[in-house]
């Protein structure tokens, strides 16, 4: 999927199906102070906000708790994905003509999938599947839940619950 900037995302922009169940999935929040460029004018009212995740690289980790039989050859894993939230605010400027403005801002995530439920006596969410191959797998990101908090003019606080998930290829 195709990015702002020319990022290439190795994810697509997913919410699953209700009643789904997620095997391999992650949440992460994403908590930022945004400040207005100095060159832009101060923020009166926030008008739109465009949001495109770009994820970049996924890799497949090898997990050590230090509990593992030294002669079992099974390696526990876990998905580490990163990437970009390209996020442009578009607001009215705090002006008598109230001129529209637009602020870009790029915002680094990055987390962690594991296996689902995960049971702390067993797996304690690592992937214990020696079949397990990335490639059969299309990685979505879902943004569940979105606020932004205008703290002054110029100045705002983000809060934005994004769901990671694997699902299998068909």
């Amino acid at each position: 999927m195709g990015c702002v900037n020319n990022c290439i995302s190795i994810a697509d922009h997913l919410c699953p199906p209700d009643q789904s169940l997620l095997n391999y999935f992650t949440e992460i929040c994403l908590c930022d102070h945004l400040v207005i460029p100095s060159q832009k004018p101060d923020l009166e009212l926030i008008t739109n906000v465009i949001k495109n995740f770009c994820a970049t690289d996924v890799q497949v980790i090898d997990v050590d708790l230090g509990d593992r039989d030294p002669a079992t050859e099974n390696i526990r894993q876990k998905i580490a994905l990163t990437g970009t939230l390209k996020l442009g605010v578009e607001y009215s400027a705090d002006m008598p003509e109230q001129q529209v403005h637009f602020a870009q801002y790029n915002i680094p995530f990055q987390g962690i999938i594991g296996y689902r439920p995960c049971d702390p006596l067993t797996n304690r969410g690592l992937i214990d599947d020696p079949t397990f191959d990335i490639d059969d797998y299309n990685v979505h990101i879902c943004l569940e839940h979105e606020q932004y908090h205008q703290l002054n003019s110029r100045e705002i606080k983000t809060v934005l619950v994004v769901l990671i998930w694997l699902e299998l290829k068909v």
